[in-house]
């Protein structure tokens, strides 16, 4: 009984040694264990991007928005053609000419025989068909402007959503190479533990079963990371960053004050969606003016 008690005093007196000593000095490192957080949030000599640089980026290469943006040079140039005026035509016909018997060719042949015509015409358009016509492609045009505004909203949106994803895969990564670092000191005294005799090998292994479910979850965060920004630089366009290139902002929380019908009314007035189906309905009216006009008879004074 009196040996058992001393060799338990002696493996709990090596274990606080190393307790101490671990404490005092820095833990070695394993070779299993991934870098840290911050090498892979921000990589050195990699291009960084903030939020604001993001959405300009993406507003200035994604090509979806760049198609829908020449709708409205399309909708411009429909209101030049609706504006444009008739031009004259000039008419002329020629009769009974001898063209299978040249030798009748005379003076006298063309004075008496042929018959010459001579014409100009114009066309009129009343009703102020024209001036109905320049304003439904007007109304159109402005349609197709808040039409593409909203697209570029949406477009901010997401890439704003998107860089934000990114900011949390970044510190979801920092956490677990965190976690992942404090287990591995665990790890390391169950070690020196089990070295001293204090454990047996089944605690041990348990010990380095959990630490597995850590490298687990920093793999997770790395792959959410680079999937997230794989995201980010398809709405940024391809051509626009670097493969290797990384994020840079704040990741805190910032309240915002105000009252719940002053967001509304800002909403009403600030949504590119909502204008344009107003000027939708704008524009139908305009549509419906024209076609009455286009219908519309007029009689001749006799």
């Amino acid at each position: 009984m009196r040996k058992q008690l001393l060799r338990y005093s002696v493996a709990l007196v090596v274990s606080l040694f190393f307790e101490f000593a671990w404490a005092q000095s820095p833990p070695p490192q394993a070779q299993s264990s991934p870098p840290q957080a911050n090498t892979l949030a921000q990589s050195p000599g990699a291009q960084t991007i903030s939020l604001d640089d993001a959405i300009q980026l993406a507003i200035q290469h994604n090509h979806s928005l760049l198609a829908a943006q020449t709708t409205i040079q399309q909708s411009q140039a429909e209101e030049v053609t609706a504006n444009l005026r008739p031009n004259p035509v000039l008419l002329g016909d020629t009769q009974f000419l001898p063209v299978f018997q040249p030798d009748q060719f005379s003076s006298d042949y063309l004075d008496n025989e042929a018959q010459f015509d001579l014409g100009v015409s114009y066309l009129f358009e009343r009703g102020r068909k024209r001036q109905h016509r320049l304003q439904a492609a007007k109304d159109v045009t402005a349609q197709t402007r808040s039409q593409v505004a909203d697209n570029e909203r949406t477009l901010t949106f997401n890439v704003a959503s998107q860089f934000i994803a990114v900011e949390l895969a970044e510190s979801t990564l920092e956490l677990a190479n965190q976690d992942l670092k404090s287990f591995q000191n665990t790890v390391d005294v169950t070690q020196a533990r089990y070295t001293a005799g204090d454990i047996g090998e089944n605690d041990l292994l348990k010990v380095k079963l959990q630490l597995l479910q850590f490298q687990m979850d920093v793999s997770q965060a790395q792959l959410a990371r680079t999937q997230g920004l794989s995201d980010l630089r398809q709405l940024l366009g391809y051509e626009s960053v670097a493969p290797d290139y990384d994020i840079a902002g704040l990741f805190d929380y910032q309240p915002i004050s105000g009252a719940l019908e002053d967001f509304q009314a800002k909403a009403l007035e600030n949504r590119p969606d909502l204008r344009a189906t107003q000027q939708g309905l704008t524009a139908a009216n305009s549509q419906h003016e024209l076609q009455k006009a286009i219908g519309k008879r007029h009689n001749r004074a006799n």
